[in-house]
């Protein structure tokens, strides 16, 4: 029997370059010879303050730590759905932005269906577009990282994506999408993921 799985595992996936995540604190300081303490992250929508008084103080309370957490996070949803006057049925949690993404695209891409993406912007909307097998389509940022939206209309007319996704504030630069731009983006005929 070979050691080498290589057969097994999807051509597409082989081809696929590494994603790159974020380098923790402690191997950023040890890469760049400096204490920990003297880094601000901002690579990674980190807050560079720390955790709320008030959420140190919900997780020292929290005495449920070795008990598997509800996994439809039905009180977390039900708290959303009444803050946003939606019905509990619209909100889907994840355990984090990745798996969201990921699980949008699972449900909403055919292989080679397209999927626009506007860099620089944050990575997994690439990464996780291409172990889906989308077709991507990038509409390059402008100098100040805005949205090139001429060449984002163009795009959808042209290449008729199935979705978008957006991040607002978009990472790495913090910039915000105004509410006009959101609102013209809902107009078009694919599928706006705001994140």
């Amino acid at each position: 029997m070979t050691s080498d799985l290589s057969f097994a595992i999807r051509p597409h996936i082989l081809e696929m370059p590494p994603y790159e995540p974020i380098l923790p604190l402690d191997i950023l300081a040890q890469n760049l010879g400096i204490t920990e303490e003297k880094i601000v992250k901002l690579d990674a929508n980190e807050n560079p303050y720390g955790s709320l008084p008030e959420v140190a103080e919900a997780l020292a309370d929290m005495n449920n730590f070795a008990i598997y957490p509800d996994p439809e996070s039905r009180n977390l949803r039900t708290l959303l759905a009444k803050h946003h006057d939606v019905s509990e049925k619209s909100i889907a949690v994840g355990a984090g932005a990745d798996e969201l993404i990921d699980l949008i695209m699972r449900l909403t891409l055919d292989p080679r269906d397209v999927l626009l993406n506007c860099p620089p912007t944050f990575g997994m909307y690439a990464f996780s577009g291409s172990l889906n097998q989308a077709q991507i389509i990038e509409v390059p940022r402008h100098a100040d990282f805005t949205l090139d939206l001429d060449s984002l209309f163009a795009s959808v007319k042209r290449y008729q994506p199935k979705l978008i996704f957006l991040a607002n504030p978009n990472n790495p630069d913090g910039g915000l999408i105004s509410p006009e731009i959101i609102r013209s983006l809902l107009k078009l005929p694919i599928l706006v993921i705001l994140d």
